[in-house]
Order: C-alpha cells, then structure tokens, then sequence
C-alpha cells in the first residue's frame, strides 16, 4: 500500500502514511488540505473472489460504524468527520487523529497498572459507554486494544461491531464476534448483547489491567469459552480496593450487573475524583498522571485511531504482577511500578531442573536446557512450547548455545557429547560430537559463526562449525568449567574453570593470557557487548559480581554486594550497562555496571537455586531458570539511563 502514499483522496485527503494493515483494510494518517489538519482514514478493501453478501454486509458494518459514532457527542468517544465512498464504492471513516497509545501497548510494555489508575481509567470508559448506551448503541467488543490513551484523556475506539437502534444485527446466528477472553458469557452462549455485557467487558478488561492477566484463561479456546461461560474468574491479587465492584461488573446474571453511570460514579469515586459530565467539546490535555508511565516520543506507531478491522487489534498480554503467596504461603510484595514483573505462568514443561536457557538473535525463541535430558524450544510472543521437546542426549543437558543466525543450536550433556541442531525443523545435523572424554559444561558459538567451542570439566575444544570437525587438540586447564564465552569481537575466549581462564583465538594456535586479580571461585563469566569488560561471579566471597578491563587484564574496582549465597549465572544488558546474576539463594538481581549499585531488589525469592540468566536481544525482558523445574520471563521497566521505546 505504499504506493498509494501521496495520494489524494476525495479531493482533499492526502494520504500520509499507514499506521495499520489488515485483511479487510487500513487505517492511514491522512491531511485535510481543506481543513489545514492531520486526521485519521479507515479505508475497507475487500479480498478478492468475496461473495456478494459478504461484501454487502463489511459494507454495511464499516457504515454503521461511522452512524455510530457520529452519533455520540463525548471526550470518551472518538469524533468521526466524515463518511464517503470510493470510486470502488467501498466506504472510508474520516476520524480524529488520536496521538497516544492504547492500554493493550501500555499494559504490554509497563506492565499492570496501580489500583487508583485503574479506576480513573475504568471511570472515563464507563462514562463513554454511558453515552453509548443512552442513545441505544451497545459497543460489543470492550477490550484494551480498542481503549486509546491521549495523555489523560480517555477514548473508547472501534464501534465496529456496535449494535445500533434501528438497524439490522449484522451477525450470523453462531458467529462469535470479539476477543474471546473479553467477551460476555451471554455472547459466548450466542445470547443478544445488550448494554450489560459492555459492562462485563469492561470489568475483564480492568481486572487486566490491575492484575496483568486476563480474568479467565484456557488451555484451548474451548476452555476460555468454557470458563467464562461458568463465571468464575481467577481471584484477584492486586485490586484489592478494586475487587467488589471488578465483581459486580463480571456477575454473571447480566440483571445484576451496575450500569454505565453507576459504574463510573463508583470507579471515580476509587479513583479519588467525581465523574465528568458528558461534554460534546473536547477537554483540555493536561500532562500524563505520574501514574502512568511516561509516553514516549510519538512516532508513527503511537499514532492511534479507531480501526474496525480485526487483524489490526493488539490483545493483552499476560503480565502477570502480583500479590502471589510464595513457596511458604505468605505475599509476596508487590512490585513498584519500576520493577521487573513476571510475564504470565512460568514456563512448565520440564521435569528436572533447568540448567540453561538463551534467546534466539532475532529474540523470538527461547532455548532450555534441563536435566531431563531435554531440551525446550519456546515461542517468546506466545509463551507456548514450539513442538515436542529435543531428545537425544542420554543424560542431563548441561549447556545450550544459539549459532549468530539463529538457525542452528548447539547443546553440551553430562553424557560427553555435544549436539547440534536445526531450529526450524528442530531435528539434530548429522551426528554428536564425541571428542570429549568427560561431562561437558559449556558451549559457545563465536560471533561470525565459524567456531564452536565446547568445554567440560577441564579441556576446551574448539571445532569448525561448518564441518564440525576439531581445530587441533584440546587447551587443558586445571579445575572444572561451568562456562565460556567468545569475545563480542571472536578474539578472545573466556572460561571460569574455577580459575578465570582467558585465551587469544585469533591466531593459528591458542594462547592463554594471564589476568590480574582475584580470579578464584568463579563459576560464570560473561563479557559486555563491546568486548571491554569481562565479568565473573561465583562463590560467595566479599563481592558478588568482579569485572575485570579485558585489554589491561586488570580487575577493577567496582564492588558488587547483595546476594547471599554463591551467584550461578552472569551476563550484560545488550547496552551494557546493567548485569543481572542468578545465585543460589534463589534470586536475582540487576546492577549498574558503572557503579555496582544493585538496581532496585532482588526478584524471585521461591524458586530454588537460579542456574541461568539471559536478556532478552532488545534488553526489554529476562529470562531465569533453576532447580524449580521451570523458565521464568521477566519485564524489565527502562532503567534511568534508558527510555521507553
């Protein structure tokens, strides 16, 4: 559709730019040359070979979308310019430009908001929904994504598949229409919608954004459906002052749901404020409540607008922050908005411990390893498993590493040999390395793809990745490895046989270097994305973390304290400047690398010994596993040096 930017259409409209594709249309920031203003254009475009009725009835849906909302006057609903039709005689929305984002992006990357935000939020879409239902229009798809955030302002979008007054129900008899997890158990039976269920929809979307989780869950469509047709949502952790009237919202007799205006009076009310009037002006924008997180720059994604097609919707993700009872059955407490939160369930699947995970280059798989003599692939959007687990290994897998393409993953067991696998058919290539005579420990692909090196409990080999074949013999070392690392720029290797062990590869034949400092006790070793500084932790001595200058192969000063036990697992944020550390006290913790001040506290706390961190490529999430059997995602909110993206 790029081509048709710089057009005109209608004679007025220039098209500007897409800020959303789907099957069924787009949505383009468009200029009103005769208005002098940037507005929003929903354009509907048909697939080919569509029968004659279904394309009657998208029409008449994308009308009735514009009547809708043209009929409401209300700061809570989005203002609809104009309708027309095109030489194709398909019909186009002429909107308000919305600059913000919607509170599926917000809850995606801020997590769950507070109790008071929640209302205030809550309050302005019940008093929109007010508006709606005065005039006889039921909304029928409440969800986050169609939620829009304009600073303060609060913006109910996408009336597409409103029921109007008057008109016809658009529906086929058993046609689920909306995001399941947000639907009304009356819509879900295939009972008429009526101004009730919004009310349903919006106490599950608050509860989503309160808890980070939707209110019910499936393992299949089936049983979501089958769920919230019972009526019986997950108990509330987090909404405490929230959870009476997050109840009689979702009641599933629709009789005895609050109405539009009853709700927002209680919503405001928690939220410490009186609910507006219905205004049919626009109100002033002041600045965002601190309560939210800040909004980036706008950019063209953040450019929202009302859009009724349904590929273009974003669900909400299942943020999951919370009040949990721990492994002792006391709260845990809560996270500060600035702290890493857990994303959804942990990962189960394995039986035995996890010993290693790592994420895919392009960050879209994630890699476990366990004792189970598996190992797991991971779809990080969906966090589903992606097929059967790998077997093949006869005992513990110990190691895992992802090649720079992403396409192959090598993977080290206690049964001596190292495998290597094709990601995308997940089946082993060709056979397992056998040189090892011992456990091998670590794994590591150098960054142009064209070593492997492998350890185990005291010799390194290094292997040509393509043929699998060993460079020369193996570089022997006193002690035992956990893991090793290839330099950012493939000349240097690093191993933490209790003893940092660092050699130069660049050459013909290995060489050991010497380093300065104390390199004793260390189990993990990691170095930063630009090669110059070389992390170790281990043992729990006087600091957690030691860095060392990878040039002058002198230990630096900085101190890093606050684990209680011996620290398994190290690595740097992909700017390198934070670190993270996984130990044996069963949590993890975030540092400054310019100051080894930890960065907030320690998160875990119940989930046995941490054996492996791993940022995530663009350094917005964590992975963590250990002896607990499971993988566990972590949001990481920007830290002060960073912003929002």
């Amino acid at each position: 559709m790029t081509q048709d930017v710089g057009k005109v259409v209608l004679g007025r409209y220039r098209l500007l730019e897409v800020l959303g594709e789907g099957g069924m249309g787009a949505v383009w920031r468009a200029h009103d040359e005769r208005m002098r203003r940037d507005v929003a254009l929903k354009q509907l475009k048909l697939p080919l070979g569509l029968a004659a009725g279904e394309r009657e009835q998208l029409v008449a849906r994308m009308e009735r979308e514009a009547r809708s909302v043209g009929m409401l006057k209300h700061p809570g609903v989005i203002t609809v310019h104009d309708q027309f039709h095109d030489d194709d005689g398909l019909p186009w929305i002429v909107m308000e430009l919305v600059r913000g984002r919607s509170l599926a992006d917000l809850l995606r990357d801020h997590g769950p908001l507070d109790e008071a935000e929640t209302a205030r939020i809550g309050a302005q879409i019940a008093e929109a929904l007010a508006v709606a239902h005065q005039a006889g229009i039921v909304h029928r798809d409440i969800k986050p994504a169609n939620i829009l955030l304009e600073g303060r302002r609060v913006v109910v979008s996408d009336f597409g598949l409103a029921v109007v007054p008057g008109e016809t129900t658009l529906t086929a008899t058993g046609a689920l229409l909306g995001t399941p997890a947000y639907l009304s158990p009356e819509q879900v039976n295939d009972r008429e919608a009526t101004a009730a269920s919004d009310m349903w929809s919006l106490g599950a979307t608050l509860y989503a954004a309160v808890e980070g989780r939707p209110a019910f869950t499936g393992g299949s469509m089936a049983a979501l459906l089958l769920a919230i047709s019972r009526g019986d949502p997950a108990p509330v952790q987090r909404a405490r002052r929230l959870a009476p009237i997050l109840r009689d919202l979702m009641r599933l007799d629709p009789r005895h749901r609050p109405t539009a205006q009853a709700a927002a009076a209680t919503l405001a009310a928690l939220a410490g404020a009186a609910p507006a009037a219905p205004a049919a002006t626009e109100p002033a924008l002041p600045a965002p409540d601190l309560a939210v997180p800040p909004l980036p720059q706008l950019s063209r994604r953040t450019y929202l607008v009302t859009a009724g097609i349904a590929a273009l919707a974003l669900a909400v993700p299942v943020g999951y922050a919370a009040t949990q009872e721990n492994g002792s059955g006391r709260p845990r407490k809560s996270p500060s908005p600035t702290a890493p939160f857990l994303i959804g369930q942990p990962l189960a699947g394995h039986t035995l411990s996890v010993n290693a995970v790592a994420f895919s280059p392009d960050g879209r798989i994630l890699a476990s390893a366990s004792d189970d003599r598996t190992v797991r692939l991971w779809d990080v959007a969906t966090r589903t498993p992606l097929g059967a687990p790998l077997t093949g290994h006869e005992k513990d897998v110990t190691s895992l590493a992802f090649s720079p393409d992403g396409k192959t993953l090598a993977t080290g067991s206690r049964d001596t040999t190292v495998r290597v696998w094709d990601v995308a058919t997940r089946k082993p290539i060709g056979k397992p390395l056998t040189e090892h005579e011992d456990p091998v420990r670590g794994v590591a692909f150098s960054p142009d793809g064209k070593l492997l090196a492998t350890a185990d409990v005291g010799s390194l080999l290094l292997w040509n990745a393509s043929t699998r074949r060993p460079i020369g013999g193996p570089l022997e070392q006193r002690g035992t490895f956990d893991t090793i690392a290839f330099s950012p720029h493939g000349r240097t290797l690093a191993g933490d046989a209790y003893d940092v062990v660092l050699w130069d590869v660049s050459g013909r034949k290995p060489r050991a270097r010497a380093i300065k400092g104390d390199t004793t006790g260390v189990l993990a070793v990691a170095f930063s994305p630009d090669g110059k500084l070389l992390a170790g932790a281990g043992e729990k001595k006087q600091d957690d973390v030691r860095l060392w200058d990878v040039a002058a192969r002198t230990q630096l000063p900085q101190s890093f304290v606050n684990h209680t036990e011996d620290v398994n697992a190290v690595v740097f944020s992909p700017d390198g400047k934070t670190l993270a550390t996984g130990s044996s006290d069963q949590t993890v913790q975030l540092w400054d690398v310019a100051t080894g001040k930890p960065q907030g506290d320690r998160i875990g706390g119940d989930e046995g010994t941490i054996r492996s961190v791993a940022f995530s490529p663009d350094g917005k999430a964590l992975a963590t596993a250990g002896s607990d059997n499971a993988v566990r995602l972590w949001h990481l909110p920007p830290t002060p040096h960073q912003t929002p993206a």
